[in-house]
């Protein structure tokens, strides 16, 4: 579960796969290429303090350092590629620090993504197809200047919840940090994020959660207390606000 990485790369051909039916996933951040292609319903996209709708038959291209997350109202199904920038790094340098103005496109040839299922594609292959896709949105799009301030202040956020998750923090610790006043901090967040400081926290301990629950044998006790719960009963609620069902569901699934 990423919140914050600096520089994701894969093995192989450095392309990542997920296919999804409701895909729901926090705020996160990182420094690659994400698409993700809606093929049924619809998907709820928050980028860059932007609200999306993605729905069938289109695509987004999130760029590397964007803020963003997902969530389905009511179905989705999806396929979400991430490519390492090193993977198009001519592109990449073109457009690093920059926004797409409208980030939805629609796939003159969606079959087309069919080729990064095989993870023994042929990198050039892959490579062709990627730049063609991103010809398609260029068509469709203009960028405008990232403020790179503001983006430096969502990571360092981000990174300190993923480091100081398991213990008691509140907004004061991240602003001590920072150096910033704790209502700057609350602001940016509510902002930029579109949540709340404890929200943001919580959903990172859950999502913690569930990767625990699906490869951990430890109890539920165990697991709450590891993402840095205090209370069972807290983190029983606030795992079925977030995933709408209980941990212990969860783990049955």
């Amino acid at each position: 579960m990423i919140t914050y990485e600096g520089h994701r790369s894969y093995s192989g051909h450095e392309i990542y796969r997920q296919f999804d039916e409701n895909l729901t996933f926090g705020i996160h951040l990182h420094n690659s290429f994400e698409l993700v292609y809606v093929k049924s319903g619809e998907l709820s996209v928050h980028l860059d303090g932007k609200d999306y709708i993605v729905k069938k038959g289109q695509a987004m291209f999130i760029l590397p350092n964007s803020v963003h997350s997902y969530k389905t109202e009511k179905y989705s199904a999806s396929a979400l590629y991430i490519f390492s920038n090193r993977y198009v790094h001519t592109f990449y340098g073109q457009i690093k620090n920059k926004a797409p103005l409208c980030p939805i496109f629609d796939l003159e040839n969606p079959q087309v993504l069919e080729n990064f299922n095989d993870e023994s594609i042929d990198k050039y292959l892959a490579k062709s197809i990627f730049y063609n896709l991103i010809y398609q949105f260029n068509k469709n799009t203009s960028y405008e200047e990232k403020n790179t301030k503001l983006l430096d202040n969502y990571g360092k956020i981000l990174s300190f919840i993923s480091m100081h998750y398991q213990e008691n923090i509140t907004v004061k610790d991240i602003a001590r940090e920072m150096g910033y006043d704790h209502r700057y901090v609350t602001s940016l967040i509510k902002k930029g994020l579109d949540t709340t400081f404890r929200a943001l926290l919580n959903e990172y301990r859950i999502q913690n959660a569930q990767y625990l629950l699906a490869t951990e044998s430890k109890n539920i006790a165990e697991i709450a207390y590891e993402c840095g719960y205090d209370s069972l009963c807290s983190f029983n609620r606030n795992f079925k606000e977030i995933t709408g069902i209980t941990p212990k569901q969860f783990r049955q699934k």
